[in-house]
Formats: structure tokens, sequence, C-alpha cells
């Protein structure tokens, strides 16, 4: 199961929840901001009003010369250090301040330095009102707000990319550690797939919604593995019962047709009758042998075995049954590569062989080229039996290892659908696997198996 983490749900889940927590966090931001920036204004309005009002209270008090003697003592200290000071007369001449020009109309308004006459790209809030004939603008900087401002955006992008990169990398952490429980899943699932009902998933405990669903499968698996193995168990039983009665049959029917030979009597009905008995009992043999094998009694018998050893001790059995109908066998890179061995039951690995040779003869014409190899790669090992016949239709490869199922074009060919069933019956035994594939022409049948282990 190969890892696409763009593909993946957690990540994705992640994401969007960070770029939802990143928007709220924005909103909050700015409310925020514009709070605190409310209050710097309020208290710089504030700070000017007051001085207004005392400005306002001494000329009410003292008259224009007193403020103009308080004013003049502040001429000398920068407006960049302390509040701005411009009184002009009513008709907008300088009398004294700090502030080389400034507005003349009333009310509140935000000018640039430059407007001021100052040597600063500063915005400055002045509030102008009249005193008695004259006009009086107070101002400040509002550098502390543009402070602010910066501060605020500086933060604000510095938490909010440490916060993107916190919640990707939680993402991407979360994401992997629900890809190693879902790759687990899978492989548990892959495994059922190919026949091993006591694989289960994997609990962990977190008790999550995963955990629960995999509960819920596990028992679902329980309730099947139960099926199939009381539908095993059902065939077998049969089989079983059926086994003595077909026998005694087989032996009645063989007799009436010897004593009819005896008597010098034809009856084809009798020797049909004969091969039918024969080959459910056959049918019945074979599917007791493999409902044995797939107990997996065996395999407690396994020993090592060597492929090529055993493959060239076919190929000798078989040699005049080949020859017989017009084909070849032939062994092809069996030990180039060393010896191949593995962990098995040499019976059934020879009857593996068998009826992979024999489907061959019984389905291809004569010229036809069967061909066994062996490889070993590691602890990988590939059995292979290929021909240059017909072929099977594609549609039908992966139909062909079921019980009594045969390809439409074979049914008119003496069997009982059950040799490839013993084949898959076998490899399973063995932990292997069966690929079939185009040979061009013709069939090849490629069993995988591993050196160690166990089945999964």
């Amino acid at each position: 199961m190969r890892f696409n983490v763009l593909k993946s749900s957690p990540l994705r889940l992640g994401i969007a929840f960070s770029i939802l927590y990143l928007a709220c966090f924005s909103i909050a931001s700015i409310i925020h901001y514009r709070t605190l920036e409310s209050k710097f204004m309020l208290r710089i309005d504030e700070s000017i009003v007051e001085r207004y009002v005392a400005i306002r209270d001494v000329y009410e008090q003292l008259g224009l010369d007193a403020v103009i003697a308080v004013a003049e003592k502040n001429n000398e200290l920068p407006m960049q250090y302390t509040m701005g000071f411009h009184l002009a007369s009513s008709s907008g001449q300088r009398i004294v301040g700090n502030v080389p020009t400034c507005t003349t109309d009333p009310g509140w308004l935000e000018i640039p330095g430059e407007e001021l006459g100052l040597d600063s790209k500063e915005l400055y809030r002045f509030y102008t009102a009249h005193l008695g004939d004259n006009v009086l603008s107070l101002g400040r900087s509002l550098k502390e707000v543009d402070d602010l401002r910066a501060s605020t955006l500086g933060s604000f992008t510095r938490t909010f990319f440490a916060t993107t990169t916190l919640a990707i990398l939680g993402a991407m952490l979360m994401a992997s550690r629900t890809h190693r429980r879902m790759r687990s899943i899978s492989q548990s699932m892959d495994n059922v797939a190919a026949g091993n009902l006591d694989a289960r998933l994997p609990i962990s405990h977190s008790g999550d919604d995963i955990d629960q669903l995999s509960i819920k499968m596990n028992d679902a698996l329980d309730r099947l593995k139960g099926t199939v193995d009381g539908m095993k168990q059902v065939s077998s039983d049969i089989a079983h019962d059926l086994k003595t009665p077909l026998n005694r049959l087989y032996i009645n029917i063989e007799e009436a047709a010897r004593r009819q030979y005896e008597a010098g009597i034809q009856d084809e009905s009798l020797e049909k009758a004969l091969d039918e008995a024969e080959n459910i009992n056959s049918t019945f043999e074979a599917l007791l042998r493999i409902a044995q094998i797939e107990a997996g009694a065996r395999r407690a018998q396994f020993k090592l075995i060597d492929i090529c050893g055993l493959m060239h001790s076919v190929a000798e059995v078989y040699a005049p049954v080949v020859q017989e109908s017009g084909q070849t066998l032939t062994i092809d890179d069996c030990s180039s590569s060393g010896a191949v061995t593995m962990m098995g039951d040499k019976d059934l690995l020879m009857q593996m062989l068998v009826n992979l040779i024999e489907n061959a003869i019984r389905h291809c014409s004569e010229g036809t080229n069967i061909v066994l190899s062996a490889t070993q790669s590691g602890d990988n090992i590939l059995i292979s039996v290929a021909d240059n016949g017909p072929g099977i239709p594609e549609a039908d490869r992966k139909k062909i290892f079921r019980r009594l199922y045969r390809v439409e074009a074979s049914r008119t060919t003496p069997g009982t659908g059950l040799g490839l069933s013993m084949v898959k019956a076998i490899s399973d035994l063995h932990c292997g696997s069966i690929e079939v594939s185009d040979n061009e022409p013709g069939v090849r049948f490629d069993l995988h198996f591993k050196q160690v282990g166990e089945c999964p």
C-alpha cells in the first residue's frame, strides 16, 4: 500500500481544520488590533482635549498673553517629543507654537508631517478650535499607533506561520500514524481476500472510530469463517458419507459387467455406468483430498525439498505420457542460479506439478511444448509451468481455480474440474500465490513461494 500524503484523509482534514482555525485567528487578531487601536486613539484624543481645556481655562482667567507665555516655554521642544501647539489669528497668521503651520478648519484631522512643515513622514492627529477670536490647534504624533500596527502585524505574521507550520506537521504526523493503521488493515483484508480467513484487523488501545470499525469487521470475519468452515465440514461429511455407498455401487456395476462379459453379452449401458461411477468416485476422492489439504494438518510434516530434483522426477515419470500425446516436456532454468529449495510437503508439491502438467496435456494439441522452470532470489521462489497451446481466456483465469469449474472449450474433455482447485489448495498450504498470464501463445502458471516465514 503506497503512501500518498496528498490523498491522506487525516492530512486533508488537518489542513482544512488549520485553514478554519487560521481564518478564525485572523478575524480575532483584526478585532483585537482594532480594539487596541481604538483605545490608543481614545487616549490620544483625551490627552489633547484635556490640554485644550487647560489652555482655555488659562485664556478665560488670564487672557491671551498668559497662553502665549505658556506656549513659548515649549517652543524649543520638537513636536515629536511633546504635544503640537499652534495658535493663529482669525486670519490664519501664526502667533506662537512649535508647529510651523497648521489648519484653521475646526474639528479633528489627521495630518502628515510634511503639511505641518515638519521634517517627518509621520501622521499627526490634531484638534482645532476657536480660542476667543483666535484659532488654537493641538495635536499628537500617531507613532504609537503606527508602532502598535507594526508590532501587531509582526506578531500576527510570526504566529500565523508558526501555527501553519505546526498544523501541517501535526496533520502529517496524524496522517502517518493513521496510514500505519490503515496499512495494517489493508494487509489484513488482502490476506482475507487471498483466502486466509484467520486474518484479523489490528485493534489499538485508543478505542477510536477506526477501532470500533475494526471490531465490527472482525466480528463479521468470525461469522464468515464459521460459515465457510461449516460449509467445508458439510462438504467433507457428505463426501465421507457417500464414499462407501459409491464404492459399493462401483463394485456392483463392475461385477455385473464382468458377469455379462463372461456370459458373452456386450452391454454398453453397463460400461457407461461403470465409467460414470468411476468419475463420481474420482470427484469425491479429489474433494476429500482438497478438504484435507485445506485443513492444514500436513503443514507439520514439512521438510526441505529440492524443487529441481522434484521437477526432474516428475518429468521422468511423465515423459512417456507426453511423448504418446505428441508433445514435449522440458525443464528450463532450474539450476542456473543454484539449488532451489523450500520447506514443504514433497508428495503435495509433486501432485501440484502433476496436475499442471496433466492440465496442459489434456487441453493442448500435438506439437505443444510444456516447460517447467524454478528460480530462487533470496527468500523468494518462483515455480512456473508454461505451454504454447491455445491458452486460457482472460475472463476465465480467475475462475479456473473454483471447484468443478471448467472452461467452456474443455467441457468435452475428460476431467472433474478439480485439478486446478487442488493446485490452489496446495499453493495456499505452502503460503504461496498463483499468477495466470498469457504465454503468447499459450498459458503460464507462476507459483510464488517464500523460503522462510509463516502464512500471514
